[in-house]
């Protein structure tokens, strides 16, 4: 027993180190999301589509271009009056919207290791917002 007694310290300080490693690899957070084109009136796009991309920017500093995002005519989850059309790739028509200026919405989970297709209500994400405008 007396033999261990020195070796004690050393797993526990192997142990923390593990503990801080696998912990530093979770820290790296989804930290915001821009959505390009900023602004966009679909008069100028082919057949009034247009196609937005979504950049998500981790807190490593790294870039995700183009970042697998939800998209949404707002936030989702809510009830919107009027509904313009977004597919999962972010390719956005007015259909038959009044004329106006209306929001388009991507987010994705802050988790890296959370897939898109699991976000429900409440999973911790980051988004971010542009702007269509119909005629």
């Amino acid at each position: 027993m007396r033999k261990l007694l020195p070796v004690v310290p050393i797993l526990l300080l192997a142990a923390y180190a593990i503990a801080l490693l696998s912990c530093g690899s979770s820290s790296n957070k989804l930290q915001s999301v821009t959505i390009t084109p900023a602004t966009a009136d679909a008069r100028n796009y082919p057949n009034g589509q247009v196609q937005f991309t979504a950049t998500g920017t981790y807190s490593n500093g790294r870039q995700v271009k183009p970042l697998t995002a939800l998209w949404s005519p707002g936030p989702p989850w809510t009830i919107q009056p009027f509904v313009i059309v977004v597919d999962n790739n972010g390719l956005a028509s007015c259909g038959s919207v009044p004329a106006g200026t209306y929001q388009i919405w991507a987010g994705a989970p802050s988790d890296p290791n959370t897939p898109v297709s699991s976000m429900k209500q409440g999973t911790p994400s980051v988004s971010g917002t542009a702007q269509l405008t119909c005629p």
